[in-house]
């Protein structure tokens, strides 16, 4: 008998072939993609373009903000920034149940609390630059932002590197404007949002969070005044004709002072008085051009200050005419697309924080950086090659 030996045969189990770009998932990672993702030449210069920016602000920083902290000098490159700091000494040598951050009259308590944190000058700016980062990032979910042009936007404002750099409360309005943006354009409105827009409204003044909730009634789901956003803008001016000078009228109060010395007094004070008298409706468009243009309105005083301050107040020479330009650019532009219409939701809250903010009895342009930072916002989202913006929510283009 033969025997035959045979190797058997062995079949290996088939080893799945893969793709490493199919198995590996793409992660994103905020701010740090800014620097990885490919992208087109000119995208990559306004990348580094505000790299320098940001260099710049720190510059400013460290020529005139730091100096001030050291008490070797007495520029003021931030708003309020030495009345903030002389809060947080206050503060750290005294009892803090003996002091007031939020009053009727002021609001101390967001800058305060931050310097209190964070100590140092250097410490401050680092974390403004973070929320700023992170209050673009949140823009930039909302339906049609573009993020350049919002940076770019923002970066030509003159009020911008302050609040980057300095304690300030104007990083607190960015951030809560740009947030409650992203409320508004939800589809499914957030209430975790929402809370947030006011806890960090608190931060910033206490009024913005009175304008924000005005805002919400006016624009609530079946409400007339949403049909009709022009009645509801209509209805604040009554609102504030009738109580500005009921509260002014009260004992003790505050606001009679800006009304008292009002005969033989500049513009503001004649305003005021016939505010008083019940006269808002006829004094809003002169405050809200007040408002808009600031110093450029008054050159001869606005010379006489430079000549007598020079450098010692970079704020009020120079920053605040700068902001007035830039804010009033972009509301030509606006206005010109169409992007002020009481129509469309950002617009009608632009509208509402005019106002209000025009019935305070004195004039500060910067408060108006609420406004200016919705205008990026918005002029952000508008498609230059088709004429319009977006749609990207059902209340992209009326409140009805």
């Amino acid at each position: 008998m033969k025997a035959t030996l045979s190797i058997p045969s062995i079949q290996l189990p088939q080893v799945p072939s893969f793709s490493i770009s199919n198995e590996i998932p793409t992660v994103r990672v905020p701010f740090l993609s800014l620097l990885l993702e490919p992208r087109p030449l000119r995208k990559w210069a306004f990348i580094w373009g505000f790299c320098l920016y940001l260099v710049f602000c720190f510059g400013c920083f460290f020529v005139f903000e730091q100096p001030r902290l050291n008490h070797d000098t007495f520029i003021r490159f931030g708003a309020d920034s030495p009345t903030y700091w002389d809060g947080v000494e206050y503060r750290s040598q005294h009892s803090q149940s003996g002091s007031v951050l939020v009053s009727f009259t002021g609001n101390l308590l967001g800058p305060v609390l931050i310097g209190t944190i964070f100590r140092t000058g250097f410490a401050v700016a680092c974390f403004n630059i973070v929320l700023f980062f992170f209050a673009v990032e949140v823009a930039c979910t909302i339906p049609g932002v573009n993020r350049y042009r919002l940076l770019f936007l923002l970066a030509i404002c003159a009020e911008t590197a302050p609040a980057l750099v300095t304690l300030n409360k104007e990083i607190m309005v960015l951030v809560s404007a740009l947030l409650f943006a992203k409320y508004v354009y939800s589809k499914r409105r957030s209430l975790i949002l929402l809370a947030a827009v006011f806890a960090v409204s608190v931060f910033a003044r206490w009024e913005q969070i009175a304008i924000l909730l005005l805002y919400l009634f006016l624009s609530r789901k079946g409400s007339v005044f949403r049909r009709k956003p022009w009645m509801a803008v209509f209805t604040v001016i009554a609102i504030l004709t009738v109580l500005y000078p009921l509260i002014a009228r009260l004992p003790g109060s505050q606001i009679g002072a800006f009304t008292q010395y009002a005969r033989g007094a500049n513009t503001i004070a004649k305003l005021n008085k016939i505010q008083t008298d019940f006269g808002f409706p006829l004094v809003l468009v002169p405050k809200i051009i007040m408002d808009i243009f600031g110093e450029l309105l008054r050159p001869l005083t606005f010379l006489g200050e430079y000549y007598l301050l020079g450098y010692a107040d970079i704020h009020s020479i120079f920053i605040i005419p700068l902001f007035s330009i830039a804010l009033i650019t972009l509301l030509v532009k606006a206005y010109r697309r169409g992007l002020l219409n009481p129509e469309r939701p950002i617009a009608l809250l632009i509208i509402t924080y005019a106002i209000v903010t025009a019935v305070t009895p004195f004039v500060q342009p910067r408060y108006y950086y609420f406004n200016y930072v919705l205008l990026c916002l918005e002029l952000a989202r508008y498609n230059e090659g088709e004429g319009r913006v977006p749609e990207g929510s059902q209340v992209t283009a009326k409140l009805a």
